[in-house]
C-alpha cells in the first residue's frame, strides 16, 4: 500500500503520522485463521546451505538482516527456525494495510518498530538504532514497503553503518511457489514445498563501509540478487 499523497509535503518526516493497529472485529477475522497459517508454515521444509551456516555460527548479534519485501510471508518462519525471533526487531510501516502484517508477525514473537521511508522514518531509525544498541537484531526491507522490485534504499546500510553492525542478507529460494500479481510479485511456496535459504554478511571491518552510502547500497543489491532464485529476469543495473 503506498504512501499518502500528502507525505510528500513533508520531505524531512516532522509529522508524525497515525500508526495503524488492528481493530476488535478485525482480530477476531485475524486470530482463528492464522492457526491455519501456522499448521501451513510447518509443511515447509527450510534448509541453509553450509556457508550460511557458518555465517550464522560466527556473527553474533546484533546484526542488520535485509530480505526482499516479496519474501515477507516466509521470513518469519525463517527466523523462528534459524534465529531467536524474540530478539529480532522488525521494521513495519506505519499503514493501514501493514497494521496486518504487524498481527502476522508477532505470531512469532517478533519484536516491532513501525516506519518507512517516507512515514516516520526518523523516529523509526532512532528506534532501530536503540534496538541494536541493547542487543537486538534489526529486520529491514530494502525495497519495502512500496517498491519499486529489487530497489535498495540506503537508509539500512546508513543504520547498519551509524550502529556499527555487521550486515546479513537472507533470501529464501522456493521453487515451487507461486508469485502474485502485486508489485513485489510476492512469493508464496505451496504446502510441503522446499525452501533454500542462502546468507551472506558484510562484515563490520570490510572496506566497503569507508564509501558512500549509494555504494555500499549498490553493492549490498547485487550480492542480494546473486543469491535471489526467480523465475523472472530482473536487470542487476536497475
Amino acid at each position: 500500500m503506498r504512501d499518502h499523497p500528502k507525505d510528500s509535503l513533508d520531505p524531512f518526516n516532522t509529522r508524525r503520522p497515525k500508526v495503524y493497529k488492528l481493530g476488535f472485529l478485525q482480530k477476531l477475522a485475524f486470530y482463528p485463521a492464522a492457526f491455519f497459517l501456522l499448521l501451513y508454515f510447518r509443511t515447509w521444509r527450510i534448509s541453509l546451505d553450509r556457508e550460511s551456516r557458518e555465517i550464522l555460527a560466527r556473527i553474533p548479534s546484533p546484526r542488520l538482516i535485509v530480505s526482499w519485501h516479496n519474501r515477507s510471508l516466509v521470513m518469519p518462519e525463517v527466523l523462528r527456525r534459524f534465529f531467536h525471533p524474540d530478539q529480532v526487531s522488525c521494521l513495519i510501516s506505519p499503514s493501514r494495510m501493514a497494521a496486518w502484517e504487524v498481527a502476522f508477525f508477532r505470531l512469532f514473537n517478533l519484536r516491532i518498530v513501525r516506519g518507512s521511508t517516507t512515514r516516520r522514518s526518523i523516529q523509526a531509525a532512532r528506534d532501530m538504532l536503540r534496538e541494536s544498541k541493547a542487543g537486538y537484531d534489526v529486520g529491514i526491507t530494502p525495497d519495502g514497503p512500496s517498491g519499486p522490485l529489487y530497489s535498495f534504499k540506503p537508509g539500512s546500510v546508513a543504520i547498519a553503518r551509524r550502529a556499527g553492525i555487521p550486515l546479513l542478507i537472507v533470501i529464501p529460494n522456493a521453487r515451487f511457489a507461486r508469485r502474485l500479481k502485486t508489485w513485489d510479485r510476492h512469493l508464496v511456496p505451496w504446502p510441503f514445498a522446499r525452501i533454500e535459504v542462502a546468507i551472506r554478511v558484510i562484515p563490520v571491518n570490510d572496506p566497503l563501509w569507508e564509501s558512500d552510502l549509494a555504494k555500499v547500497a549498490a553493492h549490498v543489491r547485487q550480492v542480494c540478487l546473486e543469491i535471489t532464485r526467480d523465475p523472472f529476469q530482473i536487470d542487476p543495473h536497475e
